[in-house]
């Protein structure tokens, strides 16, 4: 894992798909800080600005916006979000 970049994990407590990617990345004991739409001021409209979308959960790798979840239900995108924390701190920063 690339310790060098930050991970921020754009979510609320009422969201179960937060609940997995929380659970997931804890596993993987990955270090990221928690942005909760619902508590932090202007966090729900930065994902929607910068992402287009309004679904959480998302993860901002460095500059880079991952969604965290599968549209519709579906399998946590596992090799999509490991592929970007693991990536050269280059394409992180």
């Amino acid at each position: 894992m690339n310790e060098n970049v930050r991970i921020q994990l754009y979510s609320a407590t009422w969201c179960p798909d937060c609940t997995v990617a929380r659970r997931f990345l804890d596993n993987h004991d990955i270090q990221y800080e928690v942005i909760d739409i619902d508590k932090t001021e202007g966090a729900a409209e930065r994902l929607e600005q910068e992402t287009g979308k309004k679904g959480i959960p998302f993860l901002l790798v460095g500059d880079q916006w991952i969604r965290a979840y599968t549209p519709g239900g579906g399998e946590f995108p596992e090799k999509e979000v490991l592929k970007a924390i693991s990536g050269p701190p280059e394409s992180n920063r």
